[in-house]
């Protein structure tokens, strides 16, 4: 197996984990509110290691496969950063990254299609 690629699944994974284990969302002290509810807060140092892990490890592994042509690998990178950024802004509420995720995760697979399509025929 390469290096490379074995290296980007493990921070590929680390990054998905992390999100998992310690999601970016921390309490922040606040007045009690009548709901019951608790201030929250997103930690984004902790949210852009996370992100970071996972396009670091989604770029490694791209680049240790062998893709046919750039689209393809763009497409894969958009796939896969997409997924991963969905993962961790779903799992920790923070909406706005879910759908930043998902919105890049439809692209790249639009990026990829057409990459495939169009490198097919030539």
């Amino acid at each position: 197996m390469n290096v490379k690629k074995a290296f980007g699944g493990f921070l590929y994974l680390l990054g998905l984990a992390l999100g998992f284990l310690r999601p970016p969302i921390e309490r922040l002290a606040c007045m009690k509110i009548p709901s019951g509810e608790a201030c929250t807060g997103i930690n984004m140092p902790l949210l852009a290691v996370e992100l970071g892990f996972i396009m670091a490890g989604a770029l490694l592994m791209g680049l240790g496969h062998g893709f046919k042509n750039p689209h393809e690998l763009n497409g894969w990178l958009g796939v896969a950063i997409g997924l991963g950024t969905a993962f961790v802004g779903g799992y920790s509420g923070i909406w706005v990254v879910f759908l930043f995720g998902v919105s890049l995760a439809t692209l790249g697979l639009l990026v990829y299609k057409v990459g495939r399509v169009k490198h097919a025929h030539g």
